[in-house]
């Protein structure tokens, strides 16, 4: 019995080994130079097939933690590029934290190391786009840490490859699309087409993985500029996306060819606008959505008075699918076609589905109730309007204030529609029809107007 009980501790120690005390301390395991660099041929030649199959989970199984399963390579300080590989097994896993705290220590051994900047820095980008695709979770703390982590190994990346195409784009992009901040984003991609520019044939050809990028930046430049009011400058950066990418293929055709028909759109192109988004919908692929082609041929339809068929476009899309924007386009085009009632019904519903920008309905409501001389209506649509934006912005809402103002005074209700004027003219001084109100009310704006 006693022997038995011997042996079970034997063996339990040989597994478990005992935590080191003071008494009895645990001598450090040592290796010699051939064990470490046979373990470093090994695990690199196995991750790499593991990488060439793709097989992420499996590679993590195996070599993760690397102080666990390869205590070897770090005691030879041999780990970092088998950690680099980990990191890029365990981005494809969404595994970002973990990613970026491997790149951390390659980063710690080799501090100007492009590759391992460009990596941890793409990581903390793939997890802000993950949060906002509601992919992963990420509290606001660990959002801004991603954010500021993203910006510093960019820069260092920029700072160690002045000339590379891939780090400014997806910085710009990060400015753009997660912190919305289309002004700063757009010299980054534009830094990341010149760059491409700037390379000769022969390092195009070398450094081919990075034209996708220039592709994309010159894509996403185009949108920026025309967000930023210079459709022309935004034609010619789409003409250029168009023609670069017609062989390669890197961006969708339906998508190239919406943008181009917004971009006419947006010039009062109206019948090339209508071409373009019809032949991005012959470019559609089996199964694609394309709610936002249908609603945009919608809307160029309205434009060139043809709201029948702009509302046969509209029906394309199966109404539990139609968003907001959607069916704010489906309004105008009812009440295009004199069919108000069915209007005001779209705009309720819509109206009491949509937290976030319920406001628009509103003041759609409005003018359909003023202009069909119902007043007190029309009064309230503007103020529940105005109210829902204060309580969600914090301001007040400039349609919402004309709509009051302009109702009250067909009310007869002189002082309430002077009073709105008044809040109308301090908070937004420039509002596009405040002159014109201030004409209908009989009153002079204070320092006349502008």
């Amino acid at each position: 019995m006693n022997l038995i009980g011997r042996n079970v501790q034997t063996a339990d120690a040989e597994s478990h080994p005992a935590p080191e005390t003071n008494q009895t301390p645990n001598p450090a395991r040592t290796f010699t130079r051939e064990q470490v660099e046979s373990t470093f041929r090994r695990v690199t030649a196995e991750m790499e097939e593991l990488t060439r199959q793709t097989r992420w989970q499996e590679m993590i199984d195996l070599f993760h933690p690397l102080e666990d399963q390869c205590p070897e390579l770090v005691a030879g300080r041999r780990d970092v590029v088998p950690r680099s590989r980990l990191a890029f097994a365990l981005g494809h896993l969404q595994r970002y934290e973990d990613a970026i705290t491997q790149l951390t220590r390659c980063i710690d051994v080799y501090p100007d190391n492009f590759m391992y900047h460009a990596s941890l820095a793409y990581n903390a980008y793939s997890a802000l786009y993950a949060a906002k695709n509601r992919e992963i979770f990420l509290s606001g703390e660990v959002r801004r840490k991603h954010i500021e982590r993203a910006h510093t190994h960019f820069r260092k990346a920029q700072t160690l490859r002045p000339d590379n195409v891939t780090s400014y784009y997806r910085q710009g992009m990060l400015y753009y699309r997660i912190q919305d901040k289309p002004d700063t984003a757009l010299p980054l991609l534009l830094r990341a087409v010149t760059n491409w520019d700037g390379l000769t044939l022969h390092e195009q050809d070398a450094r081919h993985m990075e034209r996708k990028n220039f592709i994309k930046a010159l894509y996403q430049a185009a949108g920026i500029t025309l967000r930023l009011g210079t459709p022309a400058r935004a034609l010619a950066l789409l003409e250029r996306c168009l023609a670069e990418d017609e062989k390669s293929g890197h961006m969708g055709r339906m998508f190239k060819h919406f943008a181009l028909g917004k971009i006419r759109f947006r010039m009062n192109r109206f019948p090339e606008a209508r071409d373009a988004l019809r032949f991005a919908l012959q470019c559609r692929e089996k199964n694609q959505p394309a709610d936002f082609v249908f609603e945009l041929l919608a809307r160029v339809c309205l434009a060139l008075d043809d709201p029948g068929r702009g509302l046969e476009n509209i029906n394309r899309i199966p109404p539990n699918r139609r968003r907001p924007y959607i069916r704010w386009t489906e309004a105008d085009l009812l009440c295009a076609l004199d069919r108000t009632g069915d209007a005001r019904i779209v705009l309720v519903e819509c109206a009491r589905r949509d937290n976030q920008s319920r406001h628009r309905s509103l003041i759609r409501l409005a003018r359909i109730e003023y202009e069909a001389g119902n007043f007190t209506h029309a009064f309230q649509c503007g103020a529940v309007a105005d109210q829902f934006f204060r309580e969600r912005w914090g301001n007040h809402h400039g349609d919402g204030c004309y709509w009051q103002a302009m109702s009250a005074f067909r009310l007869g209700e002189t002082a309430k529609a002077e009073e709105v004027a008044r809040i109308l003219d301090r908070h937004y001084p420039d509002y596009y029809r405040l002159d014109e109100l201030f004409r209908t009310l009989g009153l002079t704006r204070k320092g006349g107007a502008r």
